[in-house]
């Protein structure tokens, strides 16, 4: 198979001539790279881990357990792939066997996992956000924690719970030592709805120490960098901050109204990020002048990103079912992936399982964001004459932004649907009733779905 991007030069889209046919997964929400310059990712929508290979191919190993939504994905000290299946409540593990393994979770579900030195693995739960005296946590259930988790070398699985707060990010430094940031919720702290932020170190025994508070924070994206250090922002403060291999924390103040949704160092230290505002990436010299990089407008936001060891940057967007690189000679290329479900499709070599005309996928891309963009303009969805779009801005924008359900693409809302069940739980929001997701379901299949007819066998 051979890879045809989408090439913007600046500004400039030129659509190749000759649109092959690729296997293509979805976006992630984390990007790795392994020794042989493979970029591994999750796929959300087709409930698989997969690798880019650097000749443009995809491998993909579907998962176990349906609908597990795999995020956080982190490579093992010899090479497996450690992956956070989320809905699932569940640590999987894909072995140079090319089998996959899963390990339940206890109190919640995970959401980030990173690997030490030794080859054991650290994840983060974000349940319950304060215990009470009783040791109970409030959330979900009263037996849904935030912690830390580890599963040890021997298999065994620890917990390390937090005193208040969600973990937000983590981090393990080259000498081993385990770095969280945390986020207390406003209305725990002292009632002024102001944030309490706090950087941390877990140890093996469980035992956390604070480091450093700050009030109105809300601390994230850990990062390592190639110093022996880290870096993390934290957006409510309007700053990022370093830490060298001694500990010592210098911060910087940030572009105002910027939100760093991720962050990548390269191997001179430069910090390449993802924006919230304005879908924008940009890097972070390391003198720490912060400067953007004009990418071809589509209306949606960057988030995965990952700064490869050839120089190029890779990051995925938020509603867009694609990967994106920026190259070290500073071309853009997109390849846009497929979200159709897998079953029921052959299975070509070497695992492949799919295979969508690149040319005609793109076209009818750009035809859909044509017909919605009066839509997202105005935030408003499509009317049908019975009116379900009222239903729709009365029941889900309790959990979602408008914005965000009109990108969306997808082959089937019905995962989404449930999940947005959680969402209501957790806000104490009226549940959807089994009519009204049938309704509801019915409705973003019929108007916010990419149709799947271009899906070709091999």
């Amino acid at each position: 198979m051979k890879r045809v991007p989408l090439v913007v030069l600046f500004g400039t889209a030129l659509l190749a001539a000759s649109p092959a046919e690729a296997c293509r997964p979805f976006g992630s929400y984390v990007f790795v790279e392994d020794d042989k310059g493979g970029i591994w990712f999750t796929e959300g929508d087709n409930n698989a881990i997969s690798r880019l290979m650097p000749d443009g191919d995809v491998r993909s190993f579907p998962l176990p357990t349906p609908h597990a939504e795999p995020s956080s994905i982190a490579l093992g000290k010899k090479g497996e792939v450690w992956f956070v299946e989320s809905d699932a409540m569940q640590i999987g593990r894909l072995g140079h066997d090319e089998r996959i393994k899963e390990y339940p979770t206890t109190d919640g579900h995970p959401v980030l996992v990173a690997v030490d030195t030794k080859g054991e693995v650290w994840f983060t739960q974000m349940a319950g956000d304060h215990p009470a005296a009783t040791g109970e946590h409030t959330g979900h259930e009263k037996k849904w924690i935030s912690k830390i988790g580890r599963i040890t070398a021997d298999e065994r699985m620890l917990s390390y719970p937090l005193a208040a707060g969600w973990p937000t990010s983590i981090a393990i430094d080259p000498r081993d030592v385990v770095w969280v940031t945390i986020l207390v919720r406003g209305d725990l702290v002292d009632g002024n709805g102001r944030p309490l932020g706090k950087l941390a170190k877990v140890d093996r025994e469980g035992r956390w120490t604070i480091l450093q508070e700050w009030e109105n924070s809300c601390p994230s994206n850990l990062t390592r960098t190639p110093d022996g250090g880290l870096a993390f922002s934290d957006h409510c403060r309007g700053i990022f901050a370093r830490i060298d291999a001694n500990a010592k924390l210098a911060e910087m103040a940030f572009p105002p109204k910027t939100t760093i949704q991720q962050m990548s160092a390269t191997r001179d230290g430069t910090l390449w990020f993802t924006a919230a505002e304005g879908g924008r990436i940009g890097r972070i010299a390391t003198d720490n002048r912060v400067e953007f990089v004009d990418r071809p407008p589509n209306g949606d936001e960057p988030f995965a990103i990952l700064a490869t060891k050839s120089g190029d940057i890779v990051y995925s967007e938020f509603y867009n079912y694609n990967i994106n690189r920026l190259t070290s000679e500073g071309v853009f290329e997109e390849f846009l992936v497929n979200v159709d479900q897998r079953s029921g499709v052959r299975i070509a070599k070497e695992g492949e399982v799919c295979a969508v005309k690149f040319g005609a996928r793109i076209v009818e891309k750009k035809k859909m964001d044509l017909l919605r963009s009066e839509e997202v303009k105005n935030g408003r969805f499509r009317a049908t004459a019975d009116g379900v779009e009222k239903m729709v801005e009365e029941r889900c924008l309790n959990c979602h932004d408008a914005r965000r359900l009109l990108l969306s693409r997808r082959s089937d809302w019905a995962p989404s649907i449930e999940r947005m069940q959680d969402y209501m739980r957790i806000r104490d929001v009226p549940q959807l009733t089994d009519e009204e997701k049938k309704i509801l379901i019915g409705y973003f299949n019929t108007y916010y779905t990419i149709a799947a007819e271009r899906r070709v066998e091999r």
